[in-house]
Formats: C-alpha cells, structure tokens, sequence
C-alpha cells in the first residue's frame, strides 16, 4: 500500500475534488450543513499540516465556507415592565344637598333700616338681639316667621327684664290690608301713614304700643314695651300716650322712606317635609299625659294668643304650635305638669342649633335631638330634634326639671312616632 502523502499534480487534483464537494455541500440544508461542516474542517486541517506550503495556496484560491458570521451584539438584560397594581375606584360620595336658611323679602339690614329711627324713644338703652330672640320660648315663632320672609329686628333693654322694641317687614300687602282693617273695625286709630295703618298704644295697663303699616309693596309693623316705666298710668307722668304715638307715627314714616324704591325678593321654598300635613289633632295619639303622669291633663289644642302681638306675628307664623293644659287646682300636684307645648316648624332644620346649655340625646325616629334646660322667669326643659326635614321642640313647660330627662325623652318619642306618612 502506497502510504506516501499526495504530493504535486496528485495534490492539485484532490484540492480541487474537494473544492467541488464542498460547492456542492454549501446548497443543501442548514441542518446537514451544520455536521458536515465539522468534518470537512477537519479534513482541510489534515492536509493542510501534510501538504505545507502547497496545500495553503491551493487552499486560497478557494471562497472559504468557514467564515462564521459577525457576532451578534449583545443586548442588555431587558428591564421588566412594572405592572400597576390595580387601585380600587372610590365610590362618589352621596351629594347632600345643603341646608338652605331663608332670606328675609326686605333686601335690607336693620342697622340700615332704622338708621332714621331714634329707638330710646322707646326702651332705654336698646341692645341689637338677634333675629332669633335669645329667649328659646319665641324662637320657633321667629323660625317660622323668617320662613316666610319676614324681616325681624329685635332690641332688647339692658334697663328691663321684658322691655324691648321690634321691627318686622313683610311683602304680603294683602294680608296687611286686611289685617289694619280689622283692626280699625275693632276701634283701633289709624296713623295716616301709607294706604293703611292701624295703632294701639297703653293695653294691659302697660307703657307700650302695636303699629302697622302698609306701603307701596311691603307691611311694616312696630310694637314695643317698656316694662321699665311701671304700671301704665296717664295721671303720673310716668308715661304719655300722645308722646307714644307720636314717635311710632315718626318711626314708621322714617322706615316707609328707607324702605322706598326696594322690591322684594324671590321667596323661599320650604323643603318638602311630611310635617307640613301635621295637625294638633294628628299628635292626639301621642298620649302624653299618660307618659308624663299627668292625667289631667287636656289637649292637644293650637294655642291662640289672648291679645294681637302685631299684625306680621299674629299671621305670618306658619309653626305649629300645640299645647296640652290642665285645669288650674289648688294644691297643684307635685310633680306632674300643668302644661305641656309641642312646637312644630316644618322644613325648620336649618334654624336647629344646638346650644351650650344642651346635650346630645337619643331619641327614635330622629335624626338630631339634644335635651336642653334654661332658666329665667321659671326653670324649664325641653328635647329640640330634627325629623324629616323639620324642627320640633318638645316640652317647653314651666317646672320640668333636668331629672325629667328621660320622660321627656320618651314624650319627643311618641311625638316624632305619629309623623304623618310620606
């Protein structure tokens, strides 16, 4: 056997053999490419270190299948994309719609109003009160009154326990104009202010006077005591009607001028409210005098005063005002009532207010309620809470004490549980 290396002509013609084989090789498919390949390489590396330097410049003139491709550039670790993490979508929060306060149809303040007006004339040192009087008797009634727009400017006496003056105006002429006709029919003098007017001064024996007007579009009123003047009595001196008079008559022309060339205001709607159908009659059901122990008790009636306060007060006030009372006897019996009011102002809430003396208590069927006692004239409490919209104050009576608490509690109970159904 020859074992001698190829060597000249016999070399050349492998080389080409082989370049031929590996043209044909270079077609075929990527997967056998790959072996074949490896072998191939091996076998050049072969002849290469047998043929020397002959075997390397046959080997050039050959297109190399070895050359690898250029390296692909390596590429950062990708950076993860952070997931959100899903976030819960508050719930909107219920609209409540506010609590509106009425505003008074007179588009005026009282300063304003009775800049013209000397009020000494009147009560010694005057002191502005606010339109809610302080005394918790009548703030119902203010509450009320301001719902139908009723302007009210209120003074109070630093000299008198009851002396005050009040201003109220209104845009209900018609009401006004009725209301001073009665009143002249009933015998009262006219002022000859406005297209109408009606005057009583001296009632009850008291140094005061009721006064009404009607001008252009507004009802003026003015009534005033000065309960610092004693007893009324013309022959000592110690008050003059005629004086009186005339100084209402000054004050009411000066408020008809101030008030001139104003128009009045949009009216106030009044929120819807099943309180606005009670009645009396409606709180019949309660039964209080049971709760209260008080048997002799009788009512519930509205409660009507005995004597005009003025005109705008005696028919502007829309409040319910019930009252359930117990014939007098002597010895009265200890502690039961001689009388027990419920008051009512429906669509009210907004005048409910909460005031230092009170305390937050439970009452069923409200939405507020706080148990309140004052002290003046008389000690008294009472339960003030919200129902419906509405404000109630139930109890205000002379003699109930702060150990009533709990049965005036369930009073303001069995009250707000005969609320008309809606």
């Amino acid at each position: 056997m020859n074992s001698e290396p190829p060597a000249g002509d016999e070399l050349a013609r492998m080389l080409v053999t082989m370049k031929q084989n590996v043209l044909e090789r270079t077609t075929e498919s990527p997967r056998r490419k790959r072996n074949r390949t490896l072998g191939l390489g091996l076998g050049l590396a072969a002849l290469l270190a047998i043929g020397g330097g002959s075997g390397a410049l046959a080997l050039g003139m050959l297109p190399s299948p070895f050359q690898a491709s250029a390296p692909a550039t390596p590429t950062g670790t990708p950076t993860p994309t952070p997931t959100a993490t899903p976030t819960a979508t508050p719930r909107p929060t219920p609209t409540v719609a506010p609590v509106v306060a009425p505003v008074p149809s007179a588009p005026i303040d009282c300063a304003t109003l009775t800049s013209g007006v000397d009020l000494t004339s009147f009560v010694p040192d005057p002191v502005f009160a606010p339109e809610l009087l302080p005394t918790n008797y009548d703030r119902t009634a203010q509450a009320g009154l301001a719902q139908q727009g009723v302007l009210s400017c209120v003074w109070t006496s630093t000299a008198g326990s009851f002396a005050n003056v009040t201003v109220r105006v209104s845009d209900d002429v018609t009401t006004g104009s009725r209301w001073t006709a009665e009143r002249r029919a009933a015998g009262e003098s006219g002022l000859g202010v406005g297209r109408s007017s009606s005057i009583s001064c001296g009632e009850d024996g008291m140094a005061s006077c009721r006064a009404s007007v009607v001008t252009g579009p507004w009802w003026i009123s003015l009534s005033y005591l000065d309960d610092t003047s004693g007893s009324y009595d013309q022959t000592s001196g110690d008050w003059d009607s005629s004086r009186a008079r005339a100084d209402v008559t000054g004050a009411l022309q000066s408020l008809s001028s101030t008030l001139g060339g104003l128009a009045p205001t949009a009216a106030w709607q009044p929120p819807a409210t099943v309180w606005a159908d009670a009645t009396c009659a409606s709180l019949q059901g309660a039964s209080i005098p049971t709760i209260l122990g008080s048997p002799a008790l009788v009512g519930p009636d509205a409660h009507v005063s005995s004597s005009p306060v003025d005109g705008i007060s005696d028919t502007k006030d829309p409040s319910l005002d019930c009252r359930w009372v117990a014939p007098p006897q002597e010895p009265f019996p200890e502690g039961t009532f001689g009388e027990f009011r419920v008051t009512i102002v429906p669509g009210g809430e907004w005048a409910y207010e909460p005031s230092d003396e009170s305390e937050p208590v439970s009452v069923a069927g409200a939405d507020a309620a706080t148990f309140v006692c004052v002290s003046g004239e008389g000690s008294s409490c009472y339960v003030d809470l919200v129902s419906d919209g509405s404000w109630l104050q139930i109890g205000y009576a002379s003699g109930a004490t702060p150990e009533m608490e709990s049965t005036l509690v369930a009073a303001a109970e069995a009250i707000v549980a005969t609320r008309p159904a809606s």
